[in-house]
This record gives C-alpha cells, sequence and structure tokens, in this order.
C-alpha cells in the first residue's frame, strides 16, 4: 500500500495477552485526492520483466543483466545497472525533460523501506544522472504512487523512513515523510507547504495505552540528516577519498568525519563513459572496490549523519 494512502498498511501490535495495542491509519494525502493528484506516467512494463530487450528513446534496457544502456552525446558508451529484484519501469515528462523510474523491493521487513526507486534524468551531455529513494512506498500499472502533483511547484516525489528514537520504555520513534522536487536534473529537499500538508511529516509511534500512531504538529528533536536525503547534487556534496572496503564497512579520509556504512549507488566517469551502479549488496561490488584501488578523490551526495558517528550516503560520485 502507498504511503499517499496511508503512512503504512494498517499494523496490529499484540501483547503477550493477545490484546492489541495500536493500529495506524493517518494519511498523509486523503484518499479522494490521490488520483487527481497523481503525475501521469507512460508505463514501460510491470510486474513480469520484459523477455527481449526494451527499446526507449535513451537507451536499451534488458533483464538478462538488469542493466540499461546507451551513448552520450559525444558517442561514449554509458551503462547502468539495477538491482534485480526490479518490478517497473515507468516514463514521465515535465519542463521539457523525460525522467526514467525504475521501481522494485528491497527485501526489508518490519520498520525498513520495503521498496527502492531510482528516478534517471539525463544531463546535456546525455549521461544519466541518478536519484535514489528506499521508501515504504509503493508503485503499480499507472507508476510510482508517490509522485504527486500536490501544488504549482511542480511534480513531489514522496519519501518515508522509519526513525528509532527509544528515548522512553514506550515511545518507539517516528515515520518521517519527506517531499523532493526536481529542479533541472537534479532532486532537492522541498521542505514547507505542498498541498495541505507541511513536510516532513512526522508520525509518533509509541506502546502506550488507548495510543495510537498520530501525526504530530510539531517537530521532534531529531537530528536533520534523519529527516531526508539533502540531494543528488555533486556541487553540494562532500569530497573525500574512499582507501578500502571491508567487512566494517567503507573506509575514507578523516575529512568525512563519521564511519560510512554505505552507499546506495555508484556513479563513475572515465574516458570509456559513465557507469552508475545501484548494487543489491554493496560488498559485491566491483565498481566500489575499483574506486577504493585507485584512492580517487569521490564526492558523497544524500549524506546522512547519525549520532553513533556513522553515516550512509544515497551516491558516490567519482571521476578516472
Amino acid at each position: 500500500m502507498s504511503l499517499v494512502v496511508c503512512l503504512r498498511s494498517i499494523a496490529i501490535f499484540t501483547s503477550a495477552c493477545g490484546a492489541a495495542l495500536l493500529a495506524l491509519d493517518t494519511q498523509v494525502v486523503p484518499d479522494k485526492q490521490i488520483q487527481l493528484r497523481r503525475v501521469p506516467m507512460d508505463t514501460v512494463f510491470y510486474d513480469q520483466g520484459p523477455s527481449r530487450p526494451v527499446h526507449t528513446p535513451d537507451f536499451v534496457f534488458s533483464m538478462d543483466d538488469v542493466t540499461a544502456r546507451g551513448r552520450d552525446r559525444y558517442g561514449k558508451q554509458w551503462r547502468a545497472h539495477l538491482p534485480a529484484a526490479i518490478r517497473g519501469l515507468w516514463t514521465a515528462v515535465w519542463d521539457g525533460a523525460r525522467t526514467y523510474f525504475f521501481a522494485g523491493y528491497t527485501g526489508g521487513a518490519g520498520m525498513a523501506p520495503d521498496s527502492w526507486v531510482v528516478a534517471l534524468s539525463f544531463d546535456s551531455d546525455g549521461r544519466p544522472v541518478p536519484f535514489i529513494i528506499k521508501s515504504s512506498s509503493a508503485y503499480d500499472a499507472k507508476g510510482i504512487k508517490d509522485l504527486l502533483m500536490l501544488d504549482q511547484a511542480g511534480p513531489v516525489l514522496l519519501e518515508q523512513r522509519w526513525v528509532d528514537t527509544g528515548r522512553t520504555p514506550h515511545e518507539r520513534g517516528y515515520y518521517v515523510t519527506t517531499a523532493y522536487c526536481r529542479r533541472g536534473i537534479y532532486w532537492y529537499q522541498a521542505n514547507g507547504l505542498h498541498g495541505s500538508r507541511k513536510f516532513p511529516l512526522y508520525e509518533k509511534w509509541a506502546f502506550l495505552p488507548n495510543t495510537r500512531p498520530a501525526l504530530v504538529a510539531i517537530a521532534p528533536d531529531l537530528p536533520p540528516e534523519a529527516i531526508g536525503n539533502p540531494g543528488n547534487n555533486p556541487d553540494s556534496g562532500i569530497r573525500t577519498r574512499i582507501v578500502s572496503v571491508g567487512r566494517n564497512g567503507i573506509h575514507t579520509r578523516p575529512e568525512l568525519g563519521c564511519r560510512l556504512e554505505f552507499i546506495d549507488g555508484l556513479v563513475d566517469d572515465s574516458a570509456l563513459g559513465r557507469v552508475v551502479e545501484i548494487p543489491d549488496l554493496l560488498g559485491n561490488s566491483k565498481l566500489l572496490q575499483f574506486i577504493a584501488q585507485r584512492d580517487a578523490m569521490t564526492t558523497l551526495t544524500g549524506l546522512r549523519r547519525w549520532p553513533d558517528k556513522t553515516c550512509t550516503a544515497s551516491l558516490c560520485w567519482s571521476v578516472l
């Protein structure tokens, strides 16, 4: 179920005595507005992956290796590797630019995001520019359910993530819903009023008698990085070098100021062209190992820092 319908599908928690503790029924966007607010999208494929390569105006996609391939304006080849658990590809056009949306499932359960969405735009050189979210969202034959036209600002892509606080024995945490807008080829946080809601949205969960999860009007005391991904523009990223990759994380130079645990995706430019990789398991990424071995300067975007001095990044951009 999409988070635009309700922040999470109905969830009943049962105590040892069998009593239901809470259920979720809050809404981000009223039901009657959902169909009117969805951004029109064209479906390339949905649910069943195509048995033959799919040709789009910008690339050819094959399920054999879950890869999109194309050429930039200089004739250089580029390729984008997607996770194997892909379930659809759609396109949307606004401001004269076409954006492709891939989506699939993460394998996450419980509070973990159960879906991933990769929005693929193209720069002036015809190279792919990815934006990645992992969210409690949904998609269907018509497209991404959480891509909405809430106001005149343009399409808004909603992301929902769980933030565990556990400050008291009864408090559990918050579902935080963040809005993103695309400006040019990049995506940015779009905090503030969109339609009838002010983003980010915070839904508090607490294990207390007669208490249901509910949206709160006052923002909780959460670190800013817990709210959302600051965007995918490398100009606003953090510069560092990745020196090694191991079981205990991704080791960088000290300037990052945190212990990097995970990167959702990689963008690597070389004389041969651009490679985008959204790996299922980062530890198996040969591209990340290659980036670390050459000790090249990289830019991390979508950085989230946590109180325990760990951090994650949405994208790693590197240039050979």
